[in-house]
């Protein structure tokens, strides 16, 4: 027989965490890969959120939740060690701002007895669900950029300033209809509940890896080609290209200036990669308070985990809420 634990109708919780992104921008040896095997673990940013969670069904395995998150991303070539990349020298950090809605599912339940008064129980889910998020991609002038003296002189930028990058079109390309858009959250979570004394569960903590693949490949303003600085404001074209001579000294490239920034209609030069969309992920703690419900209850077991049926714990029908 499998275990049913009954568990409040109403939570409320807060997650805390990690994130990070899958784009033009990433990690490594070679070129760039696909999936998680290209991101910059070094880059990797802080995520929190609140959310609310309802149950669907009397024996609590379908829930519905509604959260809200904060989630940061970031990368920067210098952290790449393959050539091409760094001597490209473009970064990006990311603020953006997520409400979801997702179903959720109890895959596996596992209840842990450790001393008579002593009972928890680990619970597995998956979830699917679909998120509105907005964002904008920022960048900074680098010190280095033949641009960036005169730039300063004029008040444009200064150290260490983050400017938005949407409206400088670094590539030609009007993105603005793309800092706005849906996406569809799915991961795994698992959750740790303790039980007090006669059953009654008040919190439970839990960790998450949820991701996220969007339909834009803008998340770090970096996607198809270099674009005529001729037709930027001075800050773009700065911005577009931040290729510059010293960091290649620095870091001993042998590579050409020209590979990095316009040539001409003709020969158009590749800053990204315009076949793959961005996604990104988080990895988040949670901490949930049920608010109102009550248990339903504990079935008895006794092939899987060993239970009599006259054992007391099973007499008192345990009280489990999370």
């Amino acid at each position: 027989m499998t275990t049913a634990l009954g568990q409040g109708v109403l939570e409320i919780g807060l997650t805390a965490g990690m994130s990070n992104y899958m784009g033009d921008i990433g990690d490594g040896k070679s070129a760039g890969r696909t999936f998680i095997w290209d991101l910059q673990e070094v880059r990797t940013r802080p995520a929190f959120g609140v959310f609310l969670r309802h149950k669907l069904d009397r024996d609590g395995l379908w829930w519905i939740r509604g959260d809200f998150m904060r989630i940061h991303i970031s990368g920067h070539d210098k952290h790449t060690a393959y050539g091409p990349r760094r001597a490209r020298n473009l970064h990006f950090r990311n603020h953006m701002s997520e409400a979801s809605i997702r179903i959720e599912r109890d895959l596996i339940q596992q209840p842990i007895i450790w001393s008579r008064q002593r009972r928890a129980i680990v619970t597995v889910r998956g979830f699917l669900g679909f998120a509105f998020f907005k964002h904008n991609p920022e960048a900074r002038v680098d010190a280095n950029n033949p641009a960036y003296s005169d730039l300063v002189s004029v008040g444009i930028t200064s150290d260490g300033y983050w400017h938005s990058l949407p409206e400088l079109r670094t590539e030609g390309v009007d993105y603005s209809d793309e800092l706005q858009m849906t996406t569809m959250p799915f991961g795994l979570s698992a959750v740790f509940a303790g039980q007090r004394r006669y059953g009654t569960v008040d919190f439970y903590i839990g960790i998450e890896l949820g991701f996220r693949l969007t339909n834009t490949d803008y998340l770090d303003d970096i996607s198809g080609y270099y674009y005529d600085p001729s037709q930027m404001n001075p800050l773009g074209a700065a911005l577009s290209s931040q290729a510059n001579e010293v960091v290649m000294e620095q870091e001993e490239i042998t590579h050409s200036l020209a590979n990095h920034q316009w040539q001409d209609e003709e020969n158009r030069v590749a800053r990204g990669n315009p076949n793959n969309d961005d996604a990104y992920g988080t990895i988040v703690l949670s901490f949930g308070k049920v608010l109102s419900g009550s248990s339903s209850r504990f079935r008895r077991t006794r092939s899987r985990y060993g239970y009599k049926r006259g054992n007391s714990f099973l007499k008192r029908r345990a009280r489990y809420r999370f």
